[in-house]
Protein backbone atom coordinates (compact mmCIF):
# COMPACT_ATOMS: atom_id res chain seq x y z
CA UNK A 1 0.00 0.00 0.00
CA UNK A 2 3.01 2.10 0.60
CA UNK A 3 4.55 1.83 -2.47
CA UNK A 4 1.41 2.15 -4.24
CA UNK A 5 0.95 5.77 -2.75
CA UNK A 6 4.48 6.72 -3.25
CA UNK A 7 4.11 5.61 -7.31
CA UNK A 8 0.84 7.70 -7.75
CA UNK A 9 2.06 10.77 -6.03
CA UNK A 10 5.57 10.76 -8.15
CA UNK A 11 3.17 10.08 -11.55
CA UNK A 12 1.69 13.49 -10.07
CA UNK A 13 4.88 15.63 -10.13
CA UNK A 14 5.53 14.39 -13.78
CA UNK A 15 4.82 17.77 -15.96
CA UNK A 16 2.71 17.50 -18.81
CA UNK A 17 4.03 18.84 -22.36
CA UNK A 18 2.75 19.49 -25.84
CA UNK A 19 3.48 16.68 -28.25
CA UNK A 20 3.45 16.83 -31.80
CA UNK A 21 -0.11 15.43 -32.38
CA UNK A 22 -1.10 18.36 -30.01
CA UNK A 23 -2.13 16.33 -27.05
CA UNK A 24 -0.73 15.69 -23.61
CA UNK A 25 1.96 13.03 -22.94
CA UNK A 26 3.60 12.94 -19.31
CA UNK A 27 6.97 13.23 -19.25
CA UNK A 28 8.08 13.58 -22.82
CA UNK A 29 10.01 16.20 -24.77
CA UNK A 30 8.03 18.61 -26.86
CA UNK A 31 8.05 18.45 -30.34
CA UNK A 32 8.90 21.75 -32.17
CA UNK A 33 8.45 21.47 -36.17
CA UNK A 34 10.32 23.55 -38.15
CA UNK A 35 9.98 24.35 -42.10
CA UNK A 36 12.65 25.80 -44.38
CA UNK A 37 13.13 25.72 -47.96
CA UNK A 38 16.85 24.19 -48.09
CA UNK A 39 20.10 23.36 -46.03
CA UNK A 40 22.28 26.02 -45.50
CA UNK A 41 25.10 26.92 -43.64
CA UNK A 42 23.40 29.59 -42.82
CA UNK A 43 21.80 27.40 -39.99
CA UNK A 44 24.56 26.47 -38.35
CA UNK A 45 23.25 27.53 -35.16
CA UNK A 46 20.32 25.74 -35.02
CA UNK A 47 22.37 22.51 -36.51
CA UNK A 48 24.78 22.65 -33.17
CA UNK A 49 22.25 23.31 -30.74
CA UNK A 50 20.71 19.96 -32.67
CA UNK A 51 23.37 18.07 -32.29
CA UNK A 52 25.02 18.96 -29.00
CA UNK A 53 21.90 18.07 -27.14
CA UNK A 54 20.92 21.72 -26.51
CA UNK A 55 17.48 21.26 -27.79
CA UNK A 56 17.34 17.90 -25.20
CA UNK A 57 18.39 19.26 -22.46
CA UNK A 58 15.20 21.85 -22.95
CA UNK A 59 13.19 18.77 -23.40
CA UNK A 60 12.19 19.43 -27.01
CA UNK A 61 12.63 17.62 -29.82
CA UNK A 62 13.30 19.35 -33.39
CA UNK A 63 11.89 18.45 -36.95
CA UNK A 64 13.18 19.88 -39.83
CA UNK A 65 10.82 19.72 -42.75
CA UNK A 66 11.72 20.94 -46.38
CA UNK A 67 8.87 23.04 -48.35
CA UNK A 68 8.51 23.66 -51.64
CA UNK A 69 7.82 27.47 -51.51
CA UNK A 70 6.49 30.07 -49.11
CA UNK A 71 3.35 29.81 -49.36
CA UNK A 72 3.13 26.20 -48.77
CA UNK A 73 5.08 26.94 -45.69
CA UNK A 74 2.46 29.73 -44.84
CA UNK A 75 -0.17 27.83 -45.18
CA UNK A 76 1.36 24.68 -42.79
CA UNK A 77 1.97 27.04 -40.06
CA UNK A 78 -1.41 28.29 -40.13
CA UNK A 79 -3.00 24.72 -39.88
CA UNK A 80 -0.54 23.67 -36.97
CA UNK A 81 1.57 21.28 -39.42
CA UNK A 82 4.53 23.73 -38.58
CA UNK A 83 5.34 25.00 -35.38
CA UNK A 84 8.27 27.82 -37.33
CA UNK A 85 9.17 28.97 -40.57
CA UNK A 86 13.21 29.24 -40.98
CA UNK A 87 13.46 31.75 -43.65
CA UNK A 88 14.01 35.39 -44.75
CA UNK A 89 11.84 38.13 -43.45
CA UNK A 90 9.89 38.93 -46.17
CA UNK A 91 7.28 36.16 -45.40
CA UNK A 92 5.86 38.11 -42.42
CA UNK A 93 5.77 41.40 -44.12
CA UNK A 94 4.16 40.81 -47.24
CA UNK A 95 1.29 38.38 -44.61
CA UNK A 96 0.86 41.13 -42.93
CA UNK A 97 0.06 43.63 -45.80
CA UNK A 98 -2.16 40.99 -47.04
CA UNK A 99 -4.19 40.92 -43.81
CA UNK A 100 -3.88 37.14 -43.35
CA UNK A 101 -5.87 35.91 -40.77
CA UNK A 102 -2.69 34.43 -38.69
CA UNK A 103 -0.43 37.23 -37.54
CA UNK A 104 2.91 35.80 -38.11
CA UNK A 105 5.60 37.07 -35.77
CA UNK A 106 9.22 37.36 -35.92
CA UNK A 107 11.00 35.62 -32.46
CA UNK A 108 14.72 35.25 -33.21
CA UNK A 109 17.15 34.80 -36.07
CA UNK A 110 19.63 32.17 -36.84
CA UNK A 111 21.94 34.19 -38.92
CA UNK A 112 22.76 37.96 -39.05
CA UNK A 113 24.05 38.67 -42.36
CA UNK A 114 22.60 37.42 -46.11
CA UNK A 115 25.66 35.06 -46.47
CA UNK A 116 25.49 35.48 -49.89
CA UNK A 117 27.89 35.37 -52.66
CA UNK A 118 28.08 36.75 -56.25
CA UNK A 119 29.50 33.48 -58.39
CA UNK A 120 30.84 34.55 -62.22
CA UNK A 121 32.27 31.99 -64.41
CA UNK A 122 35.71 33.78 -65.21
CA UNK A 123 37.55 36.62 -63.27
CA UNK A 124 40.43 38.17 -64.71
CA UNK A 125 40.23 41.40 -63.01
CA UNK A 126 39.57 42.68 -59.99
CA UNK A 127 35.36 42.30 -60.01
CA UNK A 128 33.32 45.90 -60.43
CA UNK A 129 29.50 45.75 -60.61
CA UNK A 130 29.74 47.21 -64.13
CA UNK A 131 30.78 43.64 -65.52
CA UNK A 132 27.16 42.15 -64.68
CA UNK A 133 26.07 45.18 -67.48
CA UNK A 134 23.72 43.43 -70.18
CA UNK A 135 24.86 39.68 -68.27
CA UNK A 136 22.32 36.88 -66.73
CA UNK A 137 22.08 36.35 -62.82
CA UNK A 138 20.39 33.74 -61.44
CA UNK A 139 18.99 34.88 -58.13
CA UNK A 140 16.44 33.55 -56.25
CA UNK A 141 12.70 34.12 -55.95
CA UNK A 142 11.09 37.16 -56.50
CA UNK A 143 10.31 39.19 -53.66
CA UNK A 144 12.81 37.00 -51.39
CA UNK A 145 15.32 38.90 -49.39
CA UNK A 146 17.86 37.91 -50.71
CA UNK A 147 16.73 38.67 -53.99
CA UNK A 148 16.32 42.28 -52.60
CA UNK A 149 19.54 42.87 -51.65
CA UNK A 150 20.68 41.88 -54.67
CA UNK A 151 18.52 44.55 -56.86
CA UNK A 152 19.14 47.20 -54.22
CA UNK A 153 23.04 47.04 -54.72
CA UNK A 154 22.20 47.22 -58.61
CA UNK A 155 20.45 50.50 -58.07
CA UNK A 156 22.96 52.01 -55.51
CA UNK A 157 25.40 51.16 -58.60
CA UNK A 158 23.80 53.01 -61.21
CA UNK A 159 22.31 49.34 -62.92
CA UNK A 160 18.66 48.93 -62.96
CA UNK A 161 17.22 45.23 -62.48
CA UNK A 162 15.36 43.65 -65.48
CA UNK A 163 16.77 46.65 -67.58
CA UNK A 164 20.64 46.71 -67.25
CA UNK A 165 20.92 43.12 -66.08
CA UNK A 166 18.96 40.22 -66.78
CA UNK A 167 17.18 38.40 -63.79
CA UNK A 168 16.66 35.45 -63.52
CA UNK A 169 14.38 34.95 -60.39
CA UNK A 170 11.61 31.85 -60.79
CA UNK A 171 13.82 29.16 -60.40
CA UNK A 172 13.43 26.81 -56.92
CA UNK A 173 16.41 26.14 -54.69
CA UNK A 174 16.76 22.79 -56.22
CA UNK A 175 17.33 23.94 -59.55
CA UNK A 176 19.69 27.05 -59.31
CA UNK A 177 22.92 24.79 -59.33
CA UNK A 178 21.99 22.83 -61.93
CA UNK A 179 20.74 25.91 -64.36
CA UNK A 180 24.21 27.51 -63.91
CA UNK A 181 25.85 23.85 -64.81
CA UNK A 182 24.17 23.96 -67.75
CA UNK A 183 25.50 26.90 -69.11
CA UNK A 184 22.89 29.08 -68.43
CA UNK A 185 24.07 32.49 -66.85
CA UNK A 186 27.45 34.45 -66.77
CA UNK A 187 26.72 34.54 -62.39
CA UNK A 188 24.73 33.42 -59.98
CA UNK A 189 23.49 34.01 -56.62
CA UNK A 190 24.73 31.72 -53.73
CA UNK A 191 24.71 30.85 -50.06
CA UNK A 192 27.63 28.16 -48.22
CA UNK A 193 27.68 25.65 -48.88
CA UNK A 194 26.69 25.99 -52.92
CA UNK A 195 29.07 28.90 -53.82
CA UNK A 196 32.29 26.40 -52.56
CA UNK A 197 31.10 23.44 -54.07
CA UNK A 198 30.84 25.18 -57.72
CA UNK A 199 33.91 26.75 -57.07
CA UNK A 200 35.41 22.79 -56.38
CA UNK A 201 34.10 21.66 -59.55
CA UNK A 202 35.67 24.47 -61.56
CA UNK A 203 32.58 26.29 -62.57
CA UNK A 204 32.37 29.42 -60.58
CA UNK A 205 34.37 31.99 -58.79
CA UNK A 206 33.31 33.66 -55.73
CA UNK A 207 33.70 37.36 -56.94
CA UNK A 208 31.62 39.67 -54.09
CA UNK A 209 30.04 39.27 -51.18
CA UNK A 210 26.72 40.96 -51.10
CA UNK A 211 27.28 42.08 -47.12
CA UNK A 212 30.27 43.47 -47.82
CA UNK A 213 27.79 46.21 -50.25
CA UNK A 214 24.54 46.27 -48.34
CA UNK A 215 24.19 49.00 -45.76
CA UNK A 216 22.33 47.16 -43.53
CA UNK A 217 21.78 43.63 -42.48
CA UNK A 218 19.20 40.98 -43.35
CA UNK A 219 18.34 38.31 -41.05
CA UNK A 220 17.27 34.37 -41.66
CA UNK A 221 14.76 34.24 -38.80
CA UNK A 222 12.13 31.36 -37.05
CA UNK A 223 8.59 32.67 -37.70
CA UNK A 224 5.87 31.83 -35.78
CA UNK A 225 2.17 32.51 -35.68
CA UNK A 226 1.36 35.27 -32.87
CA UNK A 227 -2.14 32.32 -31.64
CA UNK A 228 0.64 29.78 -31.34
CA UNK A 229 3.52 31.85 -29.61
CA UNK A 230 0.57 32.89 -26.66
CA UNK A 231 -0.43 29.65 -26.42
CA UNK A 232 2.79 28.05 -26.02
CA UNK A 233 5.09 30.98 -24.91
CA UNK A 234 7.47 28.71 -22.54
CA UNK A 235 7.84 26.46 -25.39
CA UNK A 236 9.71 29.05 -27.34
CA UNK A 237 11.20 30.48 -24.47
CA UNK A 238 13.14 27.10 -24.19
CA UNK A 239 13.94 27.04 -28.31
CA UNK A 240 15.40 30.46 -27.86
CA UNK A 241 17.69 29.35 -24.63
CA UNK A 242 18.39 26.54 -26.81
CA UNK A 243 19.69 28.12 -29.76
CA UNK A 244 21.69 30.69 -27.89
CA UNK A 245 23.32 27.94 -26.36
CA UNK A 246 23.77 26.97 -30.47
CA UNK A 247 25.10 30.46 -31.05
CA UNK A 248 27.58 30.80 -28.41
CA UNK A 249 28.60 27.15 -29.04
CA UNK A 250 29.37 28.33 -33.23
CA UNK A 251 30.79 31.07 -31.64
CA UNK A 252 33.38 29.55 -29.38
CA UNK A 253 34.48 26.69 -31.42
CA UNK A 254 37.18 26.25 -34.42
CA UNK A 255 35.96 25.31 -38.13
CA UNK A 256 37.28 22.09 -37.84
CA UNK A 257 34.58 21.67 -34.98
CA UNK A 258 31.62 23.21 -36.24
CA UNK A 259 32.25 21.15 -39.60
CA UNK A 260 32.11 17.89 -37.84
CA UNK A 261 28.62 18.64 -36.74
CA UNK A 262 27.81 19.99 -40.25
CA UNK A 263 28.82 16.99 -41.79
CA UNK A 264 25.74 15.43 -40.87
CA UNK A 265 23.46 17.60 -42.11
CA UNK A 266 25.43 17.41 -46.16
CA UNK A 267 26.44 13.52 -45.81
CA UNK A 268 27.19 13.91 -49.41
CA UNK A 269 30.12 16.67 -49.14
CA UNK A 270 33.60 16.62 -48.25
CA UNK A 271 34.54 18.10 -45.26
CA UNK A 272 37.19 20.43 -47.06
CA UNK A 273 34.04 22.15 -48.90
CA UNK A 274 32.25 22.59 -45.53
CA UNK A 275 34.99 23.94 -43.79
CA UNK A 276 35.50 26.71 -46.45
CA UNK A 277 32.25 27.67 -46.62
CA UNK A 278 32.77 27.93 -42.52
CA UNK A 279 35.51 30.01 -42.72
CA UNK A 280 33.82 32.42 -45.20
CA UNK A 281 31.26 32.95 -42.99
CA UNK A 282 32.95 33.41 -39.54
CA UNK A 283 34.66 36.00 -41.89
CA UNK A 284 32.12 37.95 -42.60
CA UNK A 285 30.51 37.99 -39.30
CA UNK A 286 27.72 35.91 -40.37
CA UNK A 287 26.15 34.73 -36.90
CA UNK A 288 25.86 37.30 -34.18
CA UNK A 289 25.86 36.44 -30.38
CA UNK A 290 22.33 36.92 -30.06
CA UNK A 291 19.38 35.05 -31.63
CA UNK A 292 17.30 38.50 -30.49
CA UNK A 293 15.83 40.30 -32.92
CA UNK A 294 14.94 44.53 -32.82
CA UNK A 295 12.69 46.88 -34.41
CA UNK A 296 15.91 48.57 -36.12
CA UNK A 297 16.31 44.86 -37.90
CA UNK A 298 12.92 45.13 -39.20
CA UNK A 299 13.48 48.95 -40.29
CA UNK A 300 16.03 48.28 -42.22
CA UNK A 301 14.80 45.50 -43.95
CA UNK A 302 11.42 47.81 -44.46
CA UNK A 303 13.06 50.47 -46.19
CA UNK A 304 14.67 47.73 -48.77
CA UNK A 305 11.05 46.40 -49.23
CA UNK A 306 9.74 49.98 -49.59
CA UNK A 307 11.96 51.12 -52.15
CA UNK A 308 11.59 47.93 -54.06
CA UNK A 309 7.98 48.81 -53.87
CA UNK A 310 7.00 45.80 -52.48
CA UNK A 311 5.61 47.36 -49.36
CA UNK A 312 2.65 49.82 -49.91
CA UNK A 313 3.27 51.64 -46.96
CA UNK A 314 5.39 50.79 -43.34
CA UNK A 315 4.11 48.54 -41.08
CA UNK A 316 3.95 48.90 -37.31
CA UNK A 317 6.67 46.62 -36.70
CA UNK A 318 5.81 46.45 -32.72
CA UNK A 319 3.11 43.93 -33.60
CA UNK A 320 5.91 41.68 -36.03
CA UNK A 321 8.21 41.01 -33.51
CA UNK A 322 8.35 39.35 -29.94
CA UNK A 323 10.74 39.95 -27.31
CA UNK A 324 11.60 36.68 -25.60
CA UNK A 325 14.13 37.12 -22.60
CA UNK A 326 16.79 34.73 -22.45
CA UNK A 327 19.33 33.38 -19.80
CA UNK A 328 22.91 32.94 -21.64
CA UNK A 329 23.54 30.88 -19.38
CA UNK A 330 21.01 28.22 -20.88
CA UNK A 331 18.91 27.77 -17.44
CA UNK A 332 15.36 29.22 -18.04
Amino acid sequence: MIVLCLTLFLQGCIPFTRTDNGGEEKGSPAVLTIAYPEESLLHLPLYAAIKQDFFTQKNLTIKLEKTNNSQEAIEGLGNGQYDLILSGQEIGFYSYQRGEPETLVFIAKSAAKTGLFLLTRKNENPFTWSEVKGKVIIGTQSGESSQLALENILRKENLRPFLDVHLVNNLPPGLRGAIFRSGTGQFMLSDEPTATILENEGLGLVVASLDDYLQVNIPTVFIATKNNYQENSELFQSFITALQLGLTWVEEKSPEEIAAVAKDFFPEQKEKILLRGICRYKNIGCWSGSPLLTEKDLQQFQQILLDAQELNSPLPLYELIISIPIDESGED
